[in-house]
C-alpha cells in the first residue's frame, strides 16, 4: 500500500483529481453566482412592478365626484 504513494504515476492521478475538484468549485459557484443574479433581477421587476401598481392606484381619484366621472369607455 505504501509502495502506491511513490509510484510514478501517483503524482499525475494527485494533479489530474486537483484539476477536477477545482473545475468543479469552479462550476459550482459560477452556477450560484448566476443564480443569485437571475434571482435578484426578478425581485427588482416585481418591485417596480408593485410600485408602478401603488402608484396608479393612488392617482386615482375616488372622491364622489370623481368615482361618477366618465373614464371614456362606452358602456351599454
Amino acid at each position: 500500500m505504501i509502495s502506491l504513494l511513490f509510484h510514478p504515476w501517483t503524482k499525475y492521478v494527485v494533479l489530474m483529481m486537483l484539476a477536477i475538484g477545482l473545475t468543479t468549485y469552479g462550476i459550482h459557484s459560477l452556477k450560484q453566482e448566476a443564480v443569485k443574479e437571475v434571482e435578484h433581477k426578478a425581485t427588482v421587476d416585481a418591485l417596480r412592478r408593485v410600485e408602478n401598481a401603488v402608484r396608479s392606484g393612488d392617482a386615482v381619484d375616488v372622491s364622489p365626484d370623481g368615482l361618477r366621472k366618465s373614464d371614456g369607455h362606452r358602456r351599454d
